[in-house]
């Protein structure tokens, strides 16, 4: 009886697999789109061995990017696969107290690649000129922080990039067959490694001679935000 249960359920997903509106001529679809991070966190001891330092972290919210993807619809099915990067640029002050009456200005940050592999299932309900899809993949994150003292940068002396997984859903509103416009949410677990190091030890201030380190120190950022994606499309 189970195996009986479970065939019907594969043959009644893969009927909703089917397209049910004809097949498009136009299988794929290049994709300009800009986007919205609403949160991620930058670890600042993520090997550290006490607890307490290795969860201190900078929070970064709202920030902007933008992406390009190219997708492929299988005919006369209702699946989708797409490959996408995006660039994010993400970066705010975080000054330094260097007495009681002196902040030194600071800027920390980062900049990274995601690169995402995708795919799509347009729900059967859709039409030919309104798409309604969800989906899922998996993706590999380059990126390196940047951080600077009173105007001086700690370069980046290596990068490790981040393996993560994604999920997604939204809406195609199609124009003549060829031109379409896409709103999309998707909740991504970017993460990647970046050691930075100082060039000097010491970085003059005003009337202050600011001593930092040497010693490369190691970052990590991760992602627990929503990602919302507007994007405009070519199919052809």
């Amino acid at each position: 009886m189970g195996r009986i249960i479970a065939l019907g359920v594969a043959l009644w997903m893969l009927f909703l697999m089917r397209e049910v509106s004809p097949a498009q001529e136009k299988n794929f679809t290049l994709q300009l789109r800009g986007n919205l991070t609403t949160r991620t966190e930058l670890f600042l001891n993520p090997n550290a061995a006490d607890p307490l330092a290795r969860s201190q972290s900078v929070e970064l919210t709202n920030f902007y990017g933008s992406g390009i993807e190219l997708k492929y619809q299988f005919s006369g099915w209702n699946l989708a696969v797409a490959l996408s990067a995006d660039y994010l640029r993400v970066s705010q002050s975080r000054p330094l107290r260097v007495s009681f009456r002196t902040e030194v200005p600071g800027e920390d940050g980062y900049e990274a690649i995601p690169v995402e592999l995708t795919g799509y299932f347009i729900i059967p309900a859709s039409g030919p000129t309104l798409r309604i899809f969800m989906g899922g993949g998996c993706g590999v994150y380059f990126g390196r922080r940047h951080y600077s003292i009173a105007g001086v940068d700690a370069p980046v002396t290596d990068s490790r990039p981040g393996f993560g997984i994604h999920v997604l859903g939204g809406v195609s509103y199609y124009f003549m067959n060829s031109l379409s416009l896409t709103a999309e949410m998707k909740f991504r677990d970017l993460q990647f490694h970046s050691t930075n190091a100082f060039e000097v030890s010491s970085i003059p201030y005003q009337n202050f001679l600011i001593n930092v380190s040497k010693t490369p120190f190691e970052s990590s950022v991760q992602t627990d935000g929503v990602v919302f994606q507007l994007g405009v499309g070519l199919s052809f």
